[in-house]
Order: structure tokens, then sequence, then C-alpha cells
């Protein structure tokens, strides 16, 4: 279970500071590993959720409560209303991929994954907010297409998150469907995959978590034409958990720290911080300018995804599309970054590169996307530029990265304190109108979580 972390450092060294002999061939440097024990923790919420609810996980922190590792969020879903025998349904989104150069490109996608449940998300210690996730799903889904590998999405999601899965309701009228479970990675300082230290913290964890208001997350099959709403309309989250391991070290190693931090040392937790702002988009050749103030020292990269309104409105899924893009630009506190002309119709490849290296992975290898380049299909016109149709038609991302280097050769942020994204959207493309989006600017940046002696927390951007 790994989600890529946008803009992951890599660290240089010189090969002059390495020592002759191989590393095989060393005496262990390492020190001893510290007494301690290991117990596996299933936080329940303070109740169930229904569509448009809230549910809240308290976890107090303390001497006692050790330190975090692997958390995850995990809960069961089952939907009611008034069903119809023989239906099927699976999760809105793009991050369900079937992909394959011999399939029809509308029967490449059979929907997202569980993550469309999650309206918003948020993190606070102490009463004071760490992560404030905005449509949630949307960024969940727009991590899991393009930072994730096509093998884990076509694998491990699937049995996680029913990512790309289709449910069957079995024959005659139901009233509700089966119970699944689902596990869903975090984001933010606890999917930072680091151990946070809750025996330092003096006062509460708290994960809130905002379900989706209607049954939009999924979308349905064999019940009606398009338009035709849902038979099903309510849904019920029930064993809703945060699920971690507990690390209690021993006591003398806990004094230690406190020993240390005395002195005014932090101990500080880094971390990837998500910004999502929703912005409506009509079609026709639309300029679309967002400025908005982030105030930190190190923005990673910002990325732009959007999704057809009138999908929102009948029994389809929803995929991401460039919708006409012709030019994705960035500027921070009015320095331009990018100077490359970012057009969807004419350069698919160069917009997919460039979203890829705000993703910190141009080039990687060791990991793939689920995107394939499709040929032409029927209704669209001979004339365009019909390449990549996967990628700008179904599972779209634009970004830009912010990402620099130092002088010690680690690449970090830049500092920003307004950013002003411009993009520019073509009446047509591919013989294709334009068409109305949801869009939603993603502003991804690093951050620190400092814990001082007292137990108090702090944020540092």
């Amino acid at each position: 279970m790994s989600l890529h972390t946008i803009g992951s450092s890599t660290n240089y060294e010189y090969p002059s500071l390495r020592e002759a002999v191989p590393e095989s061939f060393r005496s262990n440097r390492q020190a001893k590993i510290i007494p301690c024990s290991l117990q596996t923790i299933n936080l329940p919420a303070q109740s169930n959720g229904q569509l448009g609810s809230n549910s809240v996980i308290m976890l107090p922190c303390g001497a006692s409560a050790g330190i975090m590792m692997n958390p995850y969020l995990r809960f069961s879903l089952a939907w009611t209303g008034t069903g119809t025998g023989g239906a099927s349904w699976a999760f809105r989104g793009a991050s369900g991929t079937t992909a394959s150069a011999n399939v029809a490109l509308a029967s490449m996608y059979t929907g997202g994954c569980a993550t469309q449940c999650i309206n918003r998300y948020v993190t606070l210690v102490n009463s004071q907010q760490i992560d404030t996730l905005q449509s949630a799903n949307v960024l969940y889904d727009t991590l899991l297409t393009h930072s994730t590998s096509a093998d884990w999405l076509a694998h491990d999601a699937q049995v996680m998150l029913g990512a790309g899965a289709t449910y069957y309701l079995t024959a005659g009228a139901q009233t509700t469907s089966s119970t699944y479970c689902y596990v869903v990675p975090l984001l933010g300082l606890l999917g930072s995959q680091q151990c946070l230290p809750l025996y330092l913290i003096n006062g509460t964890l708290q994960v809130s978590i905002d379900w989706v208001s209607t049954a939009l997350a999924i979308y349905w099959g064999g019940i009606g034409s398009a338009g035709t709403d849902p038979a099903w309309t309510s849904a019920l989250f029930s064993n809703i958990q945060l699920c971690y391991d507990r690390v209690q070290p021993e006591q003398a190693f806990c004094d230690s720290v406190r020993s240390d931090m005395l002195s005014g040392a932090k101990y500080i937790v880094g971390y990837t911080n998500y910004q999502v702002i929703p912005q409506s988009i009509a079609s026709g050749g639309a300029t679309i300018t967002m400025n908005y103030g982030v105030n930190n020292s190190s923005l990673r990269g910002v990325l732009f995804v959007q999704y057809a309104s009138a999908a929102y409105a009948y029994n389809t899924n929803t995929l991401a599309t460039s919708n006409n893009l012709t030019s994705f630009q960035v500027s921070l506190d009015g320095r331009l970054i990018n100077t490359i002309t970012l057009d969807s119709t004419l350069n698919p490849a160069l917009v997919f590169a460039e979203m890829q290296k705000a993703f910190g992975r141009v080039f990687d290898a060791s990991i793939t996307d689920p995107v394939t380049n499709i040929p032409p299909v029927v209704g669209y016109a001979s004339s365009g530029n019909a390449s990549c149709l996967a990628y700008v038609d179904n599972l779209f991302c634009a970004g830009v990265s912010c990402a620099r280097c130092s002088e010690g050769l680690a690449w970090e942020g830049s500092p920003a304190s307004t950013v002003t994204c411009q993009a520019i959207l073509g009446a047509t493309t591919n013989g294709l109108t334009s068409i109305n989006t949801n869009g939603y600017f993603i502003y991804v940046s690093d951050m620190q979580l400092a814990i001082d002696s007292s137990g108090s927390v702090e944020v540092i951007r």
C-alpha cells in the first residue's frame, strides 16, 4: 500500500565520501534496537455514518499512546433504498482501469474506487487543523491514477479499494445491498509513512470524515436510460475504524527523548500537504485565472483536473477530461514557472511528461501509469490530433513542477505567497466541442509538524 509521494526528494552524494570497502563487508553500525512492544489497534468512530454525515475518530495521546505506524482507514458500505434485481453498480472515477489497446475506449474504464465516498478529510491535533482536504474524492482519484503503478491499481487497489470492480445484485427485488469492506490509505500527516510519536503529544489526535451527500459516488447499470435516477439513494457506512500499529518503547527511551527536548529541541515530522480548490468551468474557449494564497516556503507542484459536469446528472461514470486545454501556466508571486505551451490537442505527450514531472516520476521505469496511447475512434475528426485519447479524454491531469535544486543538491519546493494559474480552453478539439466541467486546482506543498517539550504542536509551512 504505497501512494507515491509527489515531488519526493532525491538525495545526492559525492562518490568520494563513500568508503572503498563494500557495504556487505563492513561491520554493522546500527544501534541495537530498543526494547519495545507492538500491538495492532482498531480505533472505532464515535458513530456509523450516512450520506452527507460526519464520522469522527478520537485518539487520546500521551505517555501511554506510544508511536503510531502504518495507519489506514477501514469502513464497510451497504446501499439501501428500492432495489432492482439484476442491476449492477460501480464507483465513479477514473482510478479503476482495465486498460487494453484491444478494447473499445468506452469500455476501458469500469469505475473508480471507494475513496469516491469521502467528500472531506480533516486531521486535527489538539483541535488545531493539520490537514483539511476538500473534495478528497477528486484528490484520491488523481493520486491513485497518476501516482501509483498500473499494476498496483489492477490488483491491490481492486481488492482493498474496489477499484474498477463491478458489483452485481441478485435477482428479485431488494431493499439492501450486500455489505462490502474497504481499506483506504490516508493522506497528509497520517499518510507520510513515518512514525508519529503520540507519546510526545499532550492532547488528542482527531480524524474527521465527511461522507458524500448523495449517491453520486456510484453509477448504475441495467436500471434505465440516461438521466434515470439511481434506484438506491441511501448508504450506511459502518465499522468505521482507524487501524494502526502501536509501538510502545521502554520508558527509559521516552524519558531520554523528553530530556533532549527540554533544551529547546523540537521533534519534527515532515509530510506532504494538499489543498484542493474547485472551479466551475464553462465551455467555449474559456480562459480561467485562479489566484490563490498558499503562503508557504515549499510548493512542490500544481495540478489541474476536470470532470464533465453533465456526467453527474446521468447514470454514467465520470472520467477526467482535458476539455480542449490549449495552455496551462503557473506563476509564483508573479514569476512565471513554465514557458512550455501545454496543449493537450497538439502535444498530449508533452502535457503528460510535464504532469509526470510534477509527480516527481518522469522517466521512472519502476512506476507505470495506467494511461495508454489509444488510436482514433468513431466520432473524432480525422484532421484532429487524436493521439493519447485514453489520457486526453479519460485520465487527464495537467501539472507544473515547482521543485528546485538547492546547493546541497537536494530537490526542494519553491517558496510562494500567491500562486496564479491560467488555463485556456479551446472551443473544439479532435472534432468535438468543449463542455462544461467541474475543475479542480490541486496545490502540493511540504509541511512540518513540530512538537515541543510541553506536548504542544505547530505547523511549519
